[in-house]
């Protein structure tokens, strides 16, 4: 009987787990072209296709590189050469409502393509740069920064 209830336990608790690291997964790089890393705390580590990207999470591109990624609810980025690409917010919840994402453009060249969240809640999606905030209005973007104003 203590080793039923113990399995059940496990098994309750492995997909808990599951769950909740399959959360955590905003996207994944789709392409990579040249040298790009992904930051993640204080750890850079070399961008490779399908690599799971997480909240938090940022994009550095080098000179002549470019990384394409595919977040969870499809929105699609294009991040050009000498750019960094912080993802500083993903949300995406349709069963409870809940939607965010905030993207942090801090140099370089961004190409965005929305997905399920701005379409159901296009407030609930905006990209940062050192000059200001766009928030979404359509559908596409782009967007390039000088990259002699310093890394961010």
């Amino acid at each position: 009987m203590k080793r039923i209830i113990l399995t059940t336990v496990l098994l309750v608790l492995a997909t808990a787990i599951g769950a909740r690291a399959a959360d955590t997964v905003a996207g994944s790089v789709k392409a990579v072209q040249g040298s790009c890393s992904v930051q993640r705390g204080t750890e850079a580590i070399p961008a490779t296709e399908g690599m799971h990207l997480q909240e938090q999470d940022a994009l550095i591109t080098g000179p002549d590189s470019h990384i394409a990624v595919i977040l969870r609810d499809g929105t699609r980025l294009s991040i050009g050469p000498s750019s960094k690409l912080n993802i500083v917010q993903f949300v995406y919840n349709p069963g409870e409502k809940k939607f965010g994402l905030l993207l942090d453009l801090g140099r370089g060249v961004l190409a965005y393509v929305s997905g399920k969240i701005a379409s159901f809640s296009p407030e609930a999606v905006r990209v940062q740069t050192p000059v200001g905030s766009i928030g979404l209005r359509g559908t596409k973007f782009v967007v390039g920064l000088g990259i002699s104003g310093g890394a961010r």
